[in-house]
């Protein structure tokens, strides 16, 4: 990551013009560890920088899906954990690496996501 006037990769707070909102899922299990329901709850909702970084189309049998990847950067934050959803215009993208701390500076928090889109046409 290049680092230039002690912004990652040229960003500023200015650059935080997406509303995301962050979630967790809090499963409740019996005492034989199965499933009893799964509640979700918003842990925050912050402004954050999302950059698309890459995208793939799968048309292997039956496993048709589309995958994009997001890098998102947003002020920064500890409560963000690994098995977070976020919610960015209406599009759930799940976390594929904990958040880390961008600069070592506590200036940004950044974390790369993947939305997957499953292909509802079948042959």
């Amino acid at each position: 990551m290049k680092t230039v006037g002690g912004f990652i990769a040229n960003t500023s707070v200015d650059d935080l013009s997406e509303r995301i909102s962050v979630r967790n899922y809090v499963t409740k299990r019996n005492e034989r560890g199965d499933i009893l329901n799964s509640v979700e709850f918003e842990r925050c909702k912050v402004w954050a920088k999302i950059l698309p970084i890459t995208a793939r189309i799968s048309d292997v049998q039956p496993e048709r899906s589309n995958k994009v990847s997001y890098r998102v950067t947003i002020r920064y934050r500890e409560d963000i954990k690994p098995d977070d959803e976020i919610i960015w215009r209406g599009r759930r993208l799940k976390l594929l690496s904990p958040p880390f701390d961008a600069e070592s500076r506590r200036i940004f928090t950044v974390f790369d996501c993947e939305e997957v889109i499953e292909d509802e046409q079948s042959p």
